[in-house]
């Protein structure tokens, strides 16, 4: 990585001498072991990403060992507490490599659904180490499949136009069908929380949850998908073929559907934007330092106003940011989720990163188009997180409908 994307990091003021501790972890974590890590598997093609001996899985296993899953983190925090840990823990994972911190993130995700459904008979079946994803778009089905509300997409269509589909036969649950190829850790995961249709012989187009380890006879995987940005994370699609798991898998039954999927929403959402804050942080801090370096009518370009105000503005819109999605994470944790501050937090971080990295892009002028500097996959990767999760667009409708 080129020198100029060193940080200027300092720790922020006003924290604990524990959260103090964590944040400094994070960031060595994200310095020396994730920047370098992102960068070489930006450059692999998908199927070396998840190779043995590839770089990703000392990442994987260093994260693992640093506790840095919170699992360990959380033991005796208040919801509070666990909050301010997250959030900054998240972030320096986002100035790391924005790719590496959502698949490392999302390999818990099966495991906190587990725990948000008090499913402790579930856990033979999904170890807190394994890695896990969340199933739940379909080639015909994709941010539609976060409308609760069933206002944007109608519950009659979801049911007769699903590519994956649970029957239940007597004591068994059969699963037929396809997940598309956007499934986070698709290609490495051995756990799935699994969203689809259920067929419980009503006709009814109900939606469950199910808990499906990855190695059962009968499922398949297509190859990773080749990505413009967050290259480092491996999707791929799911196949199953009359794929037999007990009636106990379900993780979350139809009445109880639409409740688990906002709820992710509210959860995911401020955590997907924290991500991004960091992203548009490392951004800038590459910017300002190549600024008072880059020599231009013999004096650095940092002395010129016009770079001035543009790197102005993005410190503010990064402050900003920050301050949004931090306070949503807070207020999440004591009082009510309120799910259009969720999605507002996941709109804002996810369109700060990429005028953020946009505007890091002109400051380094030709030179940003070039691998020697870190600009050109910073914005390749801030330019996912905007679909990412839920386009923001449609998350924005399912915000209005269900709120307002």
């Amino acid at each position: 990585m080129n020198r100029l994307s060193e940080s200027v990091w300092a720790p922020d003021e006003g924290l604990t001498e524990v959260e103090a501790s964590i944040q400094e972890i994070s960031h060595r974590f994200a310095e020396d072991v994730m920047r370098p890590a992102g960068v070489a598997l930006d450059r692999m093609q998908p199927e070396q990403v998840i190779a043995e001996g590839s770089p990703l899985w000392d990442v994987f296993g260093q994260y693992r060992e640093l506790g840095l899953d919170l699992v360990e983190i959380a033991e005796g925090m208040s919801p509070l507490e666990l909050s301010r840990v997250s959030y900054l823990v998240h972030e320096e994972m986002g100035w790391g490599d924005c790719g590496l911190g959502w698949s490392l993130y999302a390999s818990g995700m099966a495991q906190g659904m587990i725990r948000a459904m008090g499913r402790d008979d579930l856990w033979e079946l999904c170890p807190p180490d394994a890695i896990s994803m969340w199933s739940i778009t379909e080639p015909s089905h994709g941010t539609d499949m976060l409308d609760f509300s069933h206002n944007l997409s109608a519950a009659s269509l979801g049911g007769a136009r699903s590519d994956c589909v649970v029957t239940r036969r007597g004591g068994k649950l059969i699963i037929q069908g396809q997940k598309s190829a956007w499934g986070t850790n698709g290609s490495i995961a051995q756990v799935a929380a699994l969203f689809c249709r259920y067929d419980d012989g009503s006709g009814q187009p109900k939606r469950a949850a199910f808990i499906v380890p990855l190695d059962l006879p009968g499922i398949s995987r297509g190859k990773p998908l080749d990505k413009l940005g967050v290259r480092a994370l491996s999707d791929a699609e799911l196949y199953f073929d009359e794929v037999e798991i007990p009636a106990s898998c379900m993780l979350c039954p139809p009445e109880a559907y639409d409740e688990l999927v906002k709820g992710i929403i509210v959860g995911a959402n401020p955590g997907m934007a924290i991500f991004c804050v960091g992203l548009a942080r490392a951004a800038f801090e590459s910017a300002l330092q190549y600024a008072k370096e880059r020599i231009q009518g013999g004096r650095p370009i940092f002395e010129y106003q016009a770079v001035q105000l543009k790197l102005f503005d993005m410190y503010r819109k990064i402050q900003a940011a920050r301050a949004l999605i931090r306070g949503t994470m807070e207020d999440h944790a004591q009082y009510p989720p309120r799910l259009e501050n969720a999605v507002s937090s996941k709109v804002t971080g996810t369109q700060l990163a990429l005028e953020v990295t946009n505007q890091a892009f002109d400051i380094f002028g030709g030179n940003a188009t070039s691998k020697e500097y870190p600009i050109e996959k910073m914005l390749r990767d801030a330019r996912m997180g905007t679909i990412a999760d839920g386009t923001n667009d449609v998350l924005s409708l399912v915000a209005v409908s269900s709120r307002f």
